[in-house]
């Protein structure tokens, strides 16, 4: 029996096989049933960085819990119901890492998009520096992305509700 290179078609038929069987095995290890590990879709998380508080007469803020990730090193982004990418600037915010949550807030001011974080607690529970923070508007799902271009990759991706916030008191 006389040995030799195989014929284009027997290669043909051995690259679609591998194919198929590296891409049923990735499936298998990022879709599992049932819980476990898998890819992680925004909203599903049981702990969740990101959740609604309610800040000064219970207007609605976001809180974004980064552990030990640093802020000032990354970008985040908001998006309203409408699908709307909203500028999210910085108020105040501390360039250490140590675990301190931050705040989503609206407050509209002339040049600005209105939208703001900060990790200075006065700035969202109290209209000490301020005369008082404002409601999102429109209520529904918000999605917020915090993102770390030193890491290239998203730190925060969720989508939360926001309603109307509760009356001032």
């Amino acid at each position: 029996m006389r040995r030799g290179p195989i014929s284009t078609g027997t290669a043909t038929v051995l690259a679609i096989t591998i194919a198929a069987v590296m891409t049923i095995a990735v499936a298998a290890a990022l879709l599992p049933p049932g819980d476990g590990p898998g890819i992680a879709v925004p909203d599903l998380s049981s702990a969740s960085p990101v959740e609604v508080v309610a800040g000064h007469n219970g207007t609605a803020v976001i809180r974004v819990a980064m552990g030990a990730a640093n802020l000032t090193e990354c970008r985040v982004y908001l998006t309203d119901p409408g699908r709307v990418l909203r500028n999210v600037e910085t108020a105040v915010l501390s360039d250490s890492a140590d675990g301190r949550a931050a705040y989503i807030f609206y407050l509209p001011a002339e040049g600005h998009s209105g939208y703001w974080i900060t990790d200075e607690s006065d700035l969202v529970f109290t209209a000490a520096r301020h005369s008082g923070i404002r409601p999102f508007s429109p209520e529904g799902e918000w999605r917020v992305v915090v993102y770390d271009p030193s890491q290239r990759k998203n730190r925060v991706d969720r989508v939360i509700p926001i309603s109307e916030p509760s009356s001032p008191a």
